[in-house]
């Protein structure tokens, strides 16, 4: 089981769902690029892995949901309010 699962409705069509996923994983990224290592999608861009300093994560997209899972280590394990806090939040700025 996850540290941190969200799952969220996105009441949108699958590619502009896909094409959200991806503007949140290039804000991590640009947020964050010391703490991201790794982020590799598969084929049709539905679902991510990815990994960095203190945690690993998917990111998935179906036709009717977002789904965000990620295992913090254990050094990060004090920090799962703060980061689920920034992670709802820039769900809710993509998504409403």
């Amino acid at each position: 089981m996850s540290d941190i699962s969200i799952k969220r409705p996105h009441g949108m069509n699958t590619e502009e769902a896909k094409a959200k996923v991806h503007g949140i994983v290039a804000d991590i990224e640009g947020e964050f690029p010391s703490l991201v290592n790794n982020i590799s999608w598969n084929d049709d861009k539905s679902h991510a892995k990815v990994k960095g300093k203190g945690f690993t994560g998917q990111f998935q997209v179906t036709d009717s949901d977002v789904m965000i899972d990620i295992d913090l280590s254990l050094f990060a394990r004090p920090f799962k309010g703060k980061v689920e806090e920034r992670i709802v939040s820039r769900m809710s700025e993509y998504f409403g």
